[in-house]
C-alpha cells in the first residue's frame, strides 16, 4: 500500500504535524511520502472551474472557511487521480493523523476508513471487525484523515466529485458510495490542535481544543 500524507509546505503547523505523522507511522514500519496540499494560494476556484467541479456546496458553511475547505478537497481529489494509476491501494492521511497499531490485514475493496472520528458523536461496534461505514449517524466519515482507496474506486470518486463535491469527509459518504468500509478498532487518530480549514464553531465541535489559524 502506497501512503501519503497531505502537508502544507509553507505552514509550520502543518509541517510539524506531518513529521509527527510520519514518525508515528514508521513506528509501525510503514513509510509515508509528503503530498503537498493545494492553499488558497494555488486559487481554488480557478482549479475547481478547470476540473469541473462544482462549488456550491462549499459555500456558506458554518463550520468551515469556503476556499481553505475547497482546498483540502483538492488535495484528496488529486491524490485520487494520482491513485488512479497504482497497481495497490493508496493510504491518504491528513497531516494530524497519527499512528496507534498496525493496519489491519484485510483487503481494501473501494474505500476503507481507518481513522477515529475527530469530532461529535459517534458509534462503536461491538468487536474488532471491517464494517460498513457505522461512525457517525449520518452515514459520512467522522473526518477524512485517515482512508485507503483502489485504483477503481478513485476513478469513482473523480467522476462523482464533478457532480456533487462538498467538504471530503461528507462527501465520502455510504448513500453515495454503498460500498465504503470502516475497520474498527480504528488503527489512527487524530491529534489536531490548529485547524487551517475550520471556523471557530467548527473547532468547538472537535473532540481536541482546536483553534483556527
Amino acid at each position: 500500500m502506497k501512503k501519503y500524507v497531505i502537508t502544507i509546505l509553507d505552514n509550520p503547523h502543518s509541517l510539524e504535524a506531518s513529521e509527527r505523522c510520519i514518525d508515528s507511522a514508521k513506528k509501525f514500519g510503514y513509510d509515508v511520502e509528503v503530498f503537498p496540499a493545494i492553499t488558497p494560494a494555488n486559487d481554488p476556484r480557478d482549479l475547481f472551474e478547470k476540473e469541473g467541479l462544482p462549488i456550491k456546496k462549499f459555500e456558506n458553511n458554518e463550520y468551515s472557511r469556503t476556499e481553505p475547505t475547497m482546498s483540502c478537497f483538492l488535495s484528496h481529489y488529486f491524490l485520487w487521480k494520482k491513485a488512479i494509476d497504482s497497481d495497490v491501494p493508496t493510504l491518504i492521511l491528513e497531516h494530524d493523523a497519527v499512528f496507534k497499531s498496525t493496519l489491519p490485514e484485510v483487503e481494501v475493496k473501494g474505500v476503507t476508513n481507518y481513522g477515529k472520528p475527530s469530532y461529535g458523536h459517534f458509534e462503536q461496534p461491538p468487536k474488532p471487525g471491517l464494517y460498513s461505514l457505522f461512525s457517525k449517524n449520518g452515514g459520512y466519515m467522522g473526518g477524512a484523515h485517515a482512508y485507503a482507496v483502489t485504483s477503481q474506486a478513485s476513478k469513482v470518486l473523480v467522476e462523482q466529485a464533478k457532480k456533487t463535491a462538498q467538504p471530503t469527509d461528507i462527501f465520502l459518504n455510504k448513500q453515495t458510495f454503498p460500498r465504503i468500509k470502516e475497520y474498527y478498532p480504528w488503527p489512527v487518530v487524530v491529534d489536531d490542535r490548529v485547524s487551517t480549514v475550520q471556523k471557530e464553531k467548527g473547532c468547538e465541535a472537535k473532540h481536541n481544543k482546536v483553534v483556527p489559524v
